[in-house]
């Protein structure tokens, strides 16, 4: 009888090919441990997805096959032309309107139906449950006409965007602040551009995605304080709304809100994960190209840090085991080569066959790793943490091979969700990770909402952007300090999100403290001298920035002058790169100058520094009206900056997978307009075989226009 056959017992015997001599009575014992109280039903289900893994070995029993996926709710892969009259009605209540070729399994559906009923939902569910086809399925219903989808990065913008371009013919799909929205909108944004541009006049439907992070993880969590700040602005337009993210425990806070919701936590998988414990003796980097070369399907190999993925990189390639016959692959080894250095890693790797995907990696390029790893181009892909922010990836193998993310041991929610990209339904229903340390301590994370939550460690910035009527009575104190006191407008501090409110009094006192010197420093317009921006930089380094060591390749506010006069005076990354790199033969340092060049291009250039320039624009300005001086004016600048000194639909399109360099020779054509959507119109206008780009110019382009 199954009550006495154990699980590992049938689980063996369907993953080793050669005990298959008896099939039926294999899918009987399974059959009939499905819906029985005295089976797991996780590891009842895990069984299901080996057997359909193994599907040709169980030829002749469709049927049965069938029945069991059907059982435990697996409809997405059921085959409906073999499917009986009762099944086929299931069948068919699992699939959502408006969306052909999709079938929901149990959960999903369940989730479908409680969005179309109006009702608010938080799903924590594991990485291959398929959460982001749920929003495709409530877009696909028309029933909203606005809304608003905040991804945690710009990389996802653009993924997300591709996705929705099926809905293009009914709403307009904006992305960016250069675009004028139209009456039914799809807004695809991060958490900082929701807070810049977005009005919240007439949201219906909001999403969150990776939601967690509206729970800070660290003390000054620059992200999460946003996202929370952004997450209230969409609160308070009473849209209804999805957040969704994967292994959370529990959530607190929210409840306080009086916000009816529904918590759905599941652990539902549509894959199995395989965990393989690695030896690795006194050479780990021997181990890893042992183990890869033994690994012919899509494989992900995570490293702590850039460094630590340049460094596995150099093995791998020095191996001399690694090959590349993709002509794909060697056009844009070539072009990177001729558009950054030619002793860049992400060369001597794409020309072994091998991406690279992190933080400091241009993000047209990052987009281009992704595209071709998960469409079988490239079948290696280093990574960092940066991999598990909603990026979408296809991989049968996930490698393990650092412990830590940059000097933090890595925590149970991080190894879930890195080890979770194993897997793919559809693609692979056996996901493998192999570990090189003992994975963290079992322990989900409990995600605070500190808006509802509110207690002393809630930051005062947070709670200066809400209404009174939100604000618990005992922290209401808290914040009217910043009311009575006569340095700065209350305005003026709320308005500057970006910053601690306590941080901008300092330096507004700062600037009293010597009303005179600063008055000659801080009054400009435009561009200012060199002798100006390095007073403006220590300011915002002393007192916004408020470090001690180096923040991505920044120590000290005159090294951030320097850094941002040498963008203002050359903003060719190819040139900056060769001035970073002149003289130097090492390879290594090579790689660290490129790294780090882009890293605060990325960082700084073209997001913290416009951003706090403003803030400080905005107190030197109130002050200076005060004592009746003419302020500077830095608006201009701030704007030029983020641009990189460049025409700001080139950037623009970067996030659209066009690469600067590559807009930059289309720029004639594409007639450059304050309005994105004029420039969108014109590049689709254009016969881009016709233009003097190269074939990988030319796909890039090309990629992008099918999905605008």
């Amino acid at each position: 009888m199954a009550e006495h056959v154990k699980i590992k017992e049938i689980r063996d015997v369907i993953k080793n090919p050669a005990h298959l001599d008896n099939t039926f009575q294999i899918l009987k014992i399974v059959a009939s441990m499905v819906n029985n109280p005295s089976y797991d039903e996780k590891e009842v289900q895990e069984l299901v997805l080996r057997l359909l893994d193994r599907k040709e070995e169980f030829s002749g029993f469709d049927s049965l096959l069938n029945a069991l996926a059907r059982e435990i709710g697996l409809f997405p892969y059921l085959n409906v032309e073999e499917l009986g009259l009762s099944d086929l009605i299931a069948y068919e209540y699992h699939r959502p309107l408006g969306l052909e070729n999709i079938v929901f399994h149990r959960i999903q559906a369940e989730i479908y139906r409680d969005l179309l009923e109006g009702k608010n939902v938080i799903l924590s569910a594991p990485t291959s449950f398929g959460k982001s086809i749920i929003i495709d399925a409530v877009i696909a219903t028309k029933k909203f006409n606005n809304i608003v989808i905040v991804v945690p990065t710009i990389a996802l913008i653009d993924e997300t965007r591709r996705r929705f371009s099926r809905f293009k013919d009914h709403y307009k799909i904006i992305t960016h602040n250069g675009q004028v929205p139209s009456n039914k909108n799809l807004f695809v944004l991060t958490q900082e551009r929701v807070m810049e541009f977005l009005n919240q006049d007439q949201i219906d439907f909001f999403v969150i995605d990776e939601f967690y992070k509206i729970s800070p993880r660290e003390d000054n969590d620059e992200r999460s304080i946003v996202l929370n700040q952004a997450f209230y602005k969409l609160y308070k337009t009473r849209a209804q709304f999805y957040l969704l993210g994967p292994n959370i425990e529990h959530i607190s806070g929210i409840s306080k809100g009086k916000i009816d919701f529904i918590f759905k936590k599941t652990d539902y998988k549509t894959v199995v994960t395989e965990f393989h414990y690695v030896t690795t003796g006194d050479s780990p980097y021997r181990k890893l190209i042992e183990l890869v070369k033994s690994l012919k399907d899509p494989t992900l190999i995570y490293c702590r840090s850039p460094n630590s993925v340049n460094k596995v990189a150099v093995k791998l390639i020095e191996s001399g085991y690694f090959s590349n016959d993709r002509l794909e692959l060697q056009e844009a080894a070539e072009w990177i080569k001729n558009n950054y250095h030619p002793d860049w890693l992400l060369v001597k790797a794409l020309e072994k066959g091998i991406g690279i995907h992190h933080g400091k990696i241009p993000r047209s390029l990052s987009q281009f790793f992704i595209r071709s790893f998960n469409s079988g181009i490239i079948n290696y892909l280093l990574c960092t943490s940066t991999i598990i922010e909603g990026v979408n990836t296809s991989a049968k193998n996930v490698i393990i091979f650092d412990n830590k993310i940059a000097k933090k041991k890595i925590d149970y929610f991080t190894f879930n969700n890195i080890s979770g990209r194993s897997g793919r339904m559809f693609k692979h229903f056996i996901g493998n990770v192999y570990l090189f340390h003992e994975p963290p301590q079992s322990q989900l994370p409990t995600v605070d909402f500190p808006l509802f939550s509110q207690n002393d460690e809630t930051p005062d910035r947070l709670l200066m952007q809400m209404d009174d009527d939100d604000l618990d009575i005992k922290l209401k104190d808290k914040i009217y300090k910043y009311k009575e006191q006569n340095i700065l407008d209350f305005d003026t501090l709320k308005a500057n999100s970006i910053s601690n409110p306590n941080d901008q009094l300092d330096l507004a006192k700062e600037i009293l403290s010597n009303i005179d010197y600063y008055y000659i420093n801080l009054n400009w317009n435009g561009i200012p001298k060199y002798e100006q921006l390095k007073v403006a930089c220590e300011l915002i380094w002393i007192y916004l920035i408020k470090s001690k060591g180096l923040q991505s390749g920044v120590a000290s506010g005159s090294q951030l002058t320097y850094r941002i006069w040498r963008i203002l005076s050359n903003n060719d990354i190819k040139s900056m790169i060769a001035e970073e790199t002149e003289n130097i033969d090492d390879v290594n340092t090579i790689n660290s100058k490129i790294d780090e060049l882009l890293d605060f291009m990325r960082i700084w250039a073209m997001y913290k520094f416009p951003k706090l320039l403003l803030v400080l624009n905005s107190i030197q300005s109130e002050i200076f009206k005060k004592k009746n001086l003419t302020p500077g004016d830095y608006t201009y600048f701030a704007y030029c900056i983020e641009n990189l000194f460049l025409d700001p639909s080139l950037i623009a399109l970067d996030e659209f997978g066009i690469p600067i360099q590559v807009s930059k020779k289309m720029y004639p054509w594409i007639k450059p307009d304050k309005n994105l959507d004029t420039v969108l119109l014109n590049l689709k206008k254009i016969d881009i075989d016709e233009l003097p780009l190269d074939e990988f110019e030319k796909e890039l382009v090309k990629d992008a226009l099918r999905h605008l």
